[in-house]
């Protein structure tokens, strides 16, 4: 439903390689890195955007400068604040940027006025680079290096090779270490590989489950419901809070970013770049991570009490329902009409007959929703009028679902509608569903709940959200979850929602 009426602008930060006119490519696409050591890492941080190639070629062997290992640390990092230039020897080009602001967080360091952007970095120089950026220059481990060349480190570099080679984040040369080597594309990518299995650089809230260490880089972070079962980096350069609530961490939690770092529910929340308050009264969602899977194109809730559903409208044209029924789908939302965005005219789906009935002769469990563009409360009422004057005597197992969403066109008739009248608009509806014996629901996502409704009011009543993640991703509790709009169903010609409800009906 979602994709289908909201006009999504995102804005992707867009990472280049070490040129300016240098192609961006997935690990994947690069020609020369088949069958590599070091193939799996780098396609990895291709795909993170952190460490590319251009023209089809990564470059694995080749060594890299310290204006692009500055380019590196600041991808992952996000740092923002930066140095003055007072470097002699740094003039305006791609890396100037990253090198400032890596020198400021201390990462770099220049001499008197060099900082030395067009030098090879050696093995045991991006070593260090890397355990600042972490905070693991300050783990001094009783460990006793297992290199022939263990002699050839330099002091200054020997307890960051110690703490890293001890943690076991040092794989690529066993024997030898090579301090004064240069080190290659290839190897600092599995050094950060090994470091870091996961990495957020975004504001908002997560659900995650890693199996290794994370890192967190944005500036305000809420995890819920997760699990780390490695370490937990803090390390972001501009982090400012950090909250973990119903959340696991292993390991060790690094936090060197100095930012607030608490743990529980607080008094706040973070959608985005936005902080929230707490809402008074509404239970959190308590949906952990590592309790979903994904197989066979179908996430999976490991604890049961789940149901697997469909969302439909015309748009699916015709559909196998017998199909549906035997590939695994238990229940069917099916939009009975709509409201037009723009005339406001009441319209009855095409297909809701004919996909009721077909439905329910084929034993699948049955919802009912309706695109709502009310303005009033009064037209909310109208809405639900026509829902059960249309419905039919078909079974309902499912609710009846008041689906209000943001058009996105600059002459939708619902541009600017107050939040409160928004939400009399859904308790309008509710209470005619309810009135005549129906089980009433609220369809909701991130930006409209979290933004427009008046969430604290709705709370009589079950939601529906939508959120298309590997892992719900909301602050509150609700009762069914719409992961995807691109699941593929026998029976459904096209693409279809994919849904999970908690605690069937």
């Amino acid at each position: 439903m979602l994709r289908r009426y909201l006009l999504f602008f995102f804005a992707f930060l867009l990472f280049f390689s070490f040129s300016a006119t240098a192609l961006a490519l997935d690990g994947s696409a690069y020609t020369d890195t088949e069958g590599h050591w070091a193939a799996a890492a780098i396609e990895t941080w291709s795909e993170r955007r952190v460490i590319q190639g251009s023209e089809g070629l990564f470059r694995p062997d080749d060594g890299i400068i310290r204006g692009e290992m500055a380019l590196i640390l600041d991808r992952i990092f996000q740092y923002s604040e930066a140095a003055e230039n007072s470097f002699s020897d740094l003039g305006e080009t791609w890396y100037t940027e990253a090198v400032l602001q890596v020198n400021a967080a201390g990462i770099m360091l220049g001499y008197e006025d060099l900082v030395r952007p067009e030098d090879g970095i050696t093995r045991q120089e991006a070593v260090v680079m890397i355990a600042r950026a972490l905070g693991l220059d300050q783990m001094f481990p009783d460990f006793q290096l297992p290199y022939q060349d263990s002699a050839e480190v330099a002091d200054w570099a020997l307890p960051v090779v110690t703490a890293l080679t001890a943690a076991g984040y040092i794989t690529d040369s066993p024997e030898y270490f090579r301090p004064r080597d240069a080190i290659t594309r290839a190897e600092v990518v599995v050094i950060l590989d090994n470091i870091i299995d996961d990495l957020w650089r975004k504001n908002g809230l997560f659900n995650i489950y890693v199996e290794g260490n994370a890192l967190l880089a944005g500036e305000r972070i809420l995890l819920i419901n997760s699990h780390v079962t490695g370490d937990l980096f803090i390390a972001g350069g501009d982090t400012e809070e950090v909250i973990l609530e119903n959340t696991q961490v292993d390991g060790n939690i690094i936090n060197f970013s100095g930012a607030v770092l608490s743990y529980g529910a607080q008094d706040h929340i973070f959608f985005n770049d936005q902080e929230l308050s707490l809402l008074p009264g509404l239970l959190p969602n308590t949906y952990r991570a590592e309790d979903f899977l994904w197989e066979s194109g179908r996430n999976i809730y490991l604890p049961g009490q789940v149901e697997t559903g469909i969302d439909i409208s015309e748009w699916q044209a015709e559909i196998d329902w017998p199909a549906v029924a035997a590939d695994g789908i238990d229940f069917a939302i099916i939009r009975l009409g709509y409201r037009g965005n723009t005339e406001g005219r009441l319209n009855l789906d095409k297909r809701y007959h004919e996909n009721m009935q077909a439905a329910a002769e084929a034993g699948m469990k049955l919802g009912i929703y309706f695109y709502s563009q009310a303005i009033t409360p009064e037209e909310a009422v109208e809405e639900a009028q026509f829902v059960l004057e249309n419905m039919g005597d078909y079974p309902l197992t499912y609710p009846i679902v008041f689906d209000w969403e943001t058009a996105g066109t600059t002459d939708a008739r619902t541009n600017g509608l107050d939040n409160t009248v928004l939400t009399d608009c859904a308790l309008a509806f509710c209470e005619t569903i309810a009135q005549a014996g129906y089980l009433p629901m609220i369809y909701i996502y991130g930006d409209l709940a979290y933004t427009r409704y008046e969430l604290d009011r709705l709370n009589g009543y079950d939601w529906w959200f939508a959120g298309y993640s590997d892992t719900p991703e909301f602050y509150y509790n609700f009762r069914m979850w719409q992961y995807s709009s691109s699941g593929s169903v026998n029976g459904v010609e096209v693409q279809t929602d994919m849904n999970l409800c908690f605690l069937p009906y």
